[in-house]
């Protein structure tokens, strides 16, 4: 009978354990994270009707106070449209917004031209792209260097300030 008794508090003593500790997993909810908490290899894609607008990778994704902000390290996007293929050192991924900004030199490489900027500030939900620092297109037979430059999804690119072209033959 003592035996029955201890085995029968023992369960009850851990299932009340059980309740009041929780494993969270059973309540549904937001997805939260931290400041000072990091994702290695992150990887965000963008689609429409099923079909890939851009793809972003980094090494490294921090998030600070802010959970909206992602400090990324090792940047590369993929454009899928246009095949056109951003590098960068770091960057901050916007998740409220979906924009992507960095200061450090972005390069991106197309099928026919190459692009240098010393920043971007990158809206994907419209495609608009925009920097005021220095920039230089180079393909074959032209280079072109200014300062400041705005484009946008239809690739309507405007090189804003000191511009310089250079063509070969």
């Amino acid at each position: 009978m003592k035996k029955i008794l201890l085995i029968g508090l023992s369960v009850l003593f851990l299932g009340i354990l059980f309740l009041m500790l929780g494993t969270g997993r059973e309540t549904p909810g937001d997805f939260s994270i931290g400041g000072g908490s990091f994702i290695d290899d992150v990887r965000i894609t963008q689609k429409k009707g099923g079909a890939t607008l851009w793809t972003l990778t980094a090494s490294k994704a921090r998030f600070t106070g802010d959970e909206n902000r992602a400090e990324l390290q090792d940047i590369s996007m993929k454009l899928e449209k246009n095949g056109v293929v951003l590098h960068a050192e770091k960057g901050i991924y916007n998740l409220s917004d979906r924009s992507f900004t960095t200061d450090s030199i972005v390069k991106a490489d197309a099928k026919n031209y190459t692009i240098t900027a010393d920043s971007v500030d990158y809206e994907l939900s419209s495609g608009k792209i925009r920097t005021d620092g220095r920039i230089t297109v180079e393909g074959k037979g032209f280079r072109v260097e200014g300062k400041g430059m705005k484009a946008d999804s239809a690739q309507r690119v405007e090189i804003l300030h000191d511009v310089k072209a250079t063509f070969n033959k």
